[in-house]
């Protein structure tokens, strides 16, 4: 299943400006409810986390595979932006997944 992502700036500002904040040691997440049926996923791995854009990447693609084989578990209607923070680099893939996992549990943000 595709997933669909904020793509403008003015998206990723709305959600930076009004929407909620969480965080744990792996990421930062904002959301805000968006009034679609869908989920929208923003990635955000700044330069801090590796000068390298492959390392970057390869962030994204794992955050990114993470949140879409576990999106039927998430609540509907959202704009989510993660944040990597520094210790994604040397992390594994099981701990990325279950990192977003915990910050969805914490915030009531999984489906019953």
């Amino acid at each position: 299943m595709k997933i669909n992502s904020l793509k403008t700036q003015n998206d990723f500002n709305r959600v930076f400006k009004t929407g909620e904040v969480f965080g744990n040691k792996t990421f930062v997440m904002y959301y805000l409810k968006n009034m679609m049926e869908t989920n929208r996923l923003g990635i955000v791995v700044s330069k801090k986390v590796s000068k390298k854009a492959v390392v970057r990447n390869k962030i994204k693609r794992r955050v990114k595979e993470a949140f879409r084989l576990n999106e039927e578990s998430f609540l509907l209607g959202y704009d989510f932006i993660i944040i990597a923070k520094g210790s994604c680099e040397e992390e594994k893939y099981s701990h990325l997944e279950k990192s977003l996992k915990h910050l969805f549990y914490k915030k009531n943000l999984m489906r019953r």
